[in-house]
């Protein structure tokens, strides 16, 4: 009896992947559209992509405040360095700042200075003239040189992508931003406008980061100052608090704080490493077994189907007149297609990872080092992919009732699994076989290994589907 059995379905096999057209439509066809959309989405090759070069635009605004610091210029000297202005020390003279700023300063390849990080530019009445004369953006509203001239013509730079971000900062910045014991003993709600263009959200954020990373440091700055000239005050009264302020080595010690020498920013570039370290990897594991599975659903029912033909063609009936019971054939057809989709899952895997090592420049396994689990989540899939098809076959009295609705069965499983791109919530999609499939893959892929409800959720829906489907298509053949 296993022979037969096994001559049955090695019999659907054989006559499965011989045909041409067929071998088209179960693996060139998706390994091809999960490559096209893979480069689409995730670009060629897996190395590190550096960001530098930030094009910035930044107008200051700040006049200063009432004891002649400019927090604004703070902003200038680190995205642009010096400066024409000339940023206005806190004090006349703070020879310890330099001397510990030239102490910290040094060589380190691990890190990249706003300066390599960013290409900002003082944006002023020349650079809008510059733009306009170029055409570059239209001529705005206003006086030329005005300050609502030179914001509408950044903000125009910024949408067309001329600049990634603007970066101003208003004229009180500095004045509200300053505590000034007994003149502006309270800290005042301000902040610097960061209008960046929506197109280039990795860059924006990271000018925005650092914008805000700056405001941050003086008000903190600014906050350390306050808490102690107020704890002078509670110590030694306000005479004491008076001759501190002042000082002038005080002073210069508060100046170190805001120093742009010496607080120097810079960016520390970190390589993020994973099994699947790229977009493309990424995408062709997502899309690449979500489609996977689409078409194996029609290659399950395109082999239960044939019985149908079988049927009708008589040749089921001539098998039914041999000594061979009515369960060895139908259990040696059923497992001829079960075969036949584990196959074109297993052909379509290893293609896929082909692709993906091709792109990467090396041999990579974007399914994950755990093989075991791997093949497990393979029969899983093969199985409910199988059951389905037995269920629609059972279901459906002749062919042409299943051509016709099995395909929208399976295009509805694609869409509420992620096989065209975009995942609903997982409430619906856990509805699909598919999603279950593709869920396991991922996490495969990404070095996780919990994936026995995945699993789980795949075997009970094939076995399920495919008793239900086998004891309808039985009875349907009752009479045969």
């Amino acid at each position: 009896m296993i022979s037969k059995l096994w001559a049955i379905a090695w019999k659907e096999v054989y006559r499965t992947f011989t045909d041409r057209s067929l071998i088209l439509i179960m693996i060139a066809t998706p390994l091809l559209i999960s490559t096209i959309v893979g480069l689409a989405f995730g670009g060629l090759g897996g190395g590190d992509v550096p960001v530098q070069d930030i094009p910035v635009a930044i107008i200051n605004r700040d006049v200063g405040s009432s004891f002649g610091a400019n927090y604004g210029q703070i902003y200038m000297s680190a995205f642009i360095g010096s400066t024409d202005s000339g940023a206005e020390d806190m004090s006349n003279s703070a020879p310890v700042c330099d001397q510990v700023a030239a102490e910290t300063s040094g060589d380190n390849p691990s890190t990249m200075s706003l300066d390599a990080l960013t290409e900002a530019v003082h944006f002023d009445a020349a650079v809008a003239q510059s733009l306009v004369d170029a055409n570059t953006i239209a001529a705005p509203e206003g006086e030329p040189g005005s300050d609502a001239y030179l914001e509408a013509a950044a903000r125009a730079a910024v949408d067309n992508g001329t600049y990634t971000a603007l970066i101003l900062i208003p004229e009180d910045f500095s004045q509200k931003m300053s505590y000034i014991p007994m003149l502006h003993p309270q800290i005042e709600e301000t902040g610097v406008v960061v209008y960046a263009n929506s197109g280039r959200t990795i860059q924006a954020e990271i000018i925005r980061s650092i914008v805000g990373g700056i405001t941050n440091q003086i008000a903190t700055g600014n906050i350390a100052i306050a808490a102690t000239f107020g704890q002078i005050t509670d110590n030694y009264g306000l005479a004491t608090m008076g001759q501190a302020a002042g000082s002038m080595d005080f002073a210069s010690a508060f100046a170190c704080a805001f120093d742009p020498a010496f607080t120097t920013i810079t960016v520390d570039a970190q390589s993020v490493e994973g099994t699947s370290s790229n977009a493309t990897g990424v995408i062709l594991v997502m899309v690449g077994s979500s489609q996977a599975m689409f078409f194996a659903l029609f290659t399950a029912q395109f082999g239960v189907l044939s019985m149908h033909d079988e049927r009708r063609n008589w040749t089921l009936q001539r098998l039914l007149t041999t000594p061979t019971p009515r369960w060895v054939i139908l259990a040696g057809k059923l497992f001829g297609v079960f075969v036949t989709v584990l196959f074109q899952l297993v052909m379509l895997m290893i293609a896929l990872t082909l692709v993906g090592s091709l792109l990467q420049g090396t041999f990579t396994l974007i399914w994950g080092s755990n093989l075991f689990l791997v093949a497990l989540v393979l029969l899983a899939t093969g199985l409910a992919v199988s059951g389905l098809g037995m269920l629609l076959a059972g279901l459906a009295r002749t062919p042409e009732q299943a051509q016709t609705f099995g395909p929208v069965v399976n295009i509805g499983l694609a869409v509420l699994g992620g096989a065209f791109g975009f995942q609903l919530p997982q409430a619906i999609a856990g509805f699909s076989l598919i999603y279950w499939g593709q869920n396991a893959f991922s996490q495969l892929a990404a070095g996780q290994s919990d994936i026995a409800l995945n699993l789980i959720v795949l075997a009970v829906q094939g076995a399920v589907m495919f008793l239900v489907g086998l004891v309808l298509f039985n009875r349907g053949f009752e009479a045969v």
